[in-house]
């Protein structure tokens, strides 16, 4: 009563709370107890308000909600007195700007004051400033408190400093903040991030290709599992039992790690194979294994995709929107779940039991109760029987998957990425794309190409008819191909599948099979194929090699 003074006039007041979900969401009253509201109640589990909004009603009258008008004696916050710079009176906290936007420096006598700043740089260079006032001194009455304080001479005044400041130069503030473009904002970050650590002790990765792989991924989760890291360091990755280095090696790594998290780890840590993100495409959550959680198998999962996005790698598609929501702090009840969230089709199939008006037989009621028995959750009756499809579908797909989103919510702060994704949300689709946005089309290959020129064909190995035959064959192959295909011919052109900013370039050469210099983003294709159906052939073979390393076709 104290914090809302007219809500004694309301005749009694009544508390609400929000309740279903964002289908069906509604406010119903919180029961009042004998004793009336009090703390202590509130924050009861049973009664289930947690963190949600509570509103409050007043119970017999409307309440005007205009803000109560202060007399001048109430204790109004306006600060403390400013001193003005140019004239040196005071004035109060909140007039101190209106004041200096219009103050003028008085003088002895009506008429025109110049006053010559000038400042020498280190350059030597001079800047003049000039600045013309004019005014009478019947204008001074006009200040506050309409007094008048002796003004020193001209010459007795101290000269302003003349600062240049670069916006560049700010220190506190980066331009990724106020980018209008997420990507460019994400870019302008990763530089910075990767600047600053740019003289931090550099990270290595190494990987035996002559290992099993089994063994191969062992590496790979080892590296990942190390604690007190910076993954914004320098990184340095090296194959064993293959001659390649450079850019290209690294991007061969990020590629082999993320197709492991999208597609699942061939070691079996349990039954089935280690899938860390189960279900339908952009309705993928973490997998509710037990194992996999208490093995913190999530925090190395976010540590990898965290660590490929510092390094433009590629990123993990298809995530479940009511996962991504609750990821970047939004709350569970406000969630937006979709049947095809829920993972085990069972439970799925038990669920949409629920939905619409229909009577349930006995059968279908007894594998209801049943699932809603094993969650603590009521047994269906006809009037609860919305509220209870709501419980279900949420604790399928987030109430089982709360821990791991927690983990993901850590491995993704370790990378120093979560300042970028919290203050500029509309990058998060850039760490989190959908499947369909992480598929490669032929019109955005084709428009990365750059074709060899005349010019070059001049100085080639193989002869301009040569040439061309093959430029052609490339690009009916593209034409032809699948996203699947296509991403495969992108990972072995450039490393990983992801389009580079700048062109693919392609040459054509004499030699066996068709090969890449990944870290120049060259394609070399052989100038003797005189039939598609053999260019075809080798150009699939050479693809699917990118599983064992370099030139390994």
């Amino acid at each position: 009563m104290d914090a809302y003074p007219k809500l004694r006039n309301g005749g009694g007041f009544e508390l609400l709370k929000i309740s279903g979900t964002t289908r069906s969401r509604h406010l119903i009253v919180i029961p009042c107890p004998n004793e009336g509201y009090y703390v202590r109640y509130l924050k009861d589990p049973q009664t289930q308000i947690g963190h949600s909004t509570v509103f409050i009603r007043p119970m017999q009258r409307t309440l005007n909600l205009d803000p109560a008008c202060r007399s001048e004696g109430d204790n109004v916050l306006i600060g403390p007195n400013q001193k003005c710079v140019i004239c040196g009176e005071e004035f109060p906290f909140s007039r101190i700007k209106d004041h200096s936007n219009n103050c003028t420096r008085p003088s002895q006598s009506s008429g025109e004051v110049q006053i010559e700043l000038t400042t020498e740089r280190a350059s030597g260079s001079q800047v003049r400033f000039e600045s013309t006032f004019t005014g009478a001194q019947g204008n001074e009455t006009t200040r506050a408190r309409n007094t008048r304080h002796s003004v020193p001479p001209q010459e007795m005044l101290p000269s302003p400093e003349v600062v240049d400041i670069d916006p560049t130069e700010e220190s506190g503030f980066s331009d990724w903040r106020i980018a209008p473009d997420p990507t460019e904002a994400a870019k302008m970050f990763k530089e910075d991030i990767l600047s600053q650590h740019a003289t931090g002790k550099s990270l290595c990765l190494t990987m035996d290709l002559g290992d099993s792989a089994a063994e191969r991924e062992r590496a790979v989760l080892t590296f990942y599992k190390k604690a007190n890291v910076e993954w914004a360091c320098p990184l340095t990755c090296t194959l064993k039992g293959d001659p390649a280095i450079g850019d290209g090696v690294t991007r061969h790594f990020f590629a082999t790690i993320m197709s492991k998290l999208q597609a699942g780890f061939e070691m079996k840590f349990v039954p089935g194979g280690t899938l860390l993100f189960e279900g339908e495409q952009d309705h993928l959550i973490p997998s509710t294994s037990h194992l996999l959680l208490e093995s913190d198998f999530f925090v190395v999962a976010d540590r990898m995709i965290g660590h490929s996005f510092l390094h433009d790698g590629p990123c993990l598609g298809g995530l479940s929107p009511a996962v991504l929501h609750v990821l970047f702090g939004g709350s569970p009840e406000e969630a937006t779940i979709d049947i095809k969230d829920c993972v085990d089709l069972d439970i799925r199939e038990t669920i949409k039991l629920l939905e619409g008006t229909a009577e349930l037989s006995s059968e279908e009621k007894k594998l209801i109760n049943e699932l809603a028995l094993s969650w603590d959750l009521p047994l269906v009756t006809c009037d609860n029987r919305r509220w209870l499809f709501d419980k279900l579908i949420l604790h399928a797909v987030l109430g089982r998957t709360s821990r791991q989103v927690k983990q993901l919510r850590r491995g993704l702060k370790e990378t120093l990425i979560w300042p970028l994704l919290t203050e500029r949300k509309d990058t998060i689709p850039l760490l989190f794309p959908r499947a369909s946005d992480l598929q490669c089309t032929p019109r955005m290959v084709l428009e990365k190409i750059n074709w060899p020129t005349q010019d070059e064909d001049e100085d080639s190995e193989v002869s301009l008819e040569d040439s061309c035959r093959l430029t052609g064959f490339l690009r009916t192959f593209i034409e032809m191909a699948s996203p699947v295909i296509l991403g495969k011919l992108v990972q072995f052109w450039i490393g990983w599948n992801v389009l580079p900013r700048h062109g693919l370039d392609v040459t054509v050469v004499e030699s066996n099979f068709p090969s890449s210099s990944t870290c120049f983003h060259q394609l070399k294709l052989p100038g003797h194929y005189k039939e598609y159906c053999m260019f075809e052939r080798d150009i699939l073979a050479a693809i699917w090699s990118t599983e064992t390393g370099f030139g390994m076709v």
